[in-house]
């Protein structure tokens, strides 16, 4: 996953599956199902996008009130 498209396609893909997680496991389980699931982004992520991902990972997790945040209760930007 090396092109902003491809990226942006699986954060989207993330954003998506994040309410399906919170809502069919227990929530000390959500963070290390959701760290499982972004892995493979994770590992694959061009340096020059690393602080894009991790943003837009850190702003879905705190809009699902799973970590704290600046954008709890808010959506996470897409894109630039």
């Amino acid at each position: 996953m090396h092109t902003r498209p491809d990226i942006d396609a699986e954060l989207e893909r993330l954003q998506q599956r994040l309410p399906m997680l919170v809502g069919q496991l227990p929530a000390d389980q959500v963070l290390a199902a959701f760290a499982r699931e972004a892995g493979p982004l994770n590992e694959s992520v061009p340096e020059e996008h690393r602080a894009y991902v991790t943003g837009r990972l850190n702003c879905m997790l705190a809009a699902a009130g799973l970590v704290p945040g600046e954008t709890e209760g808010e959506p996470c930007p897409t894109g630039d």
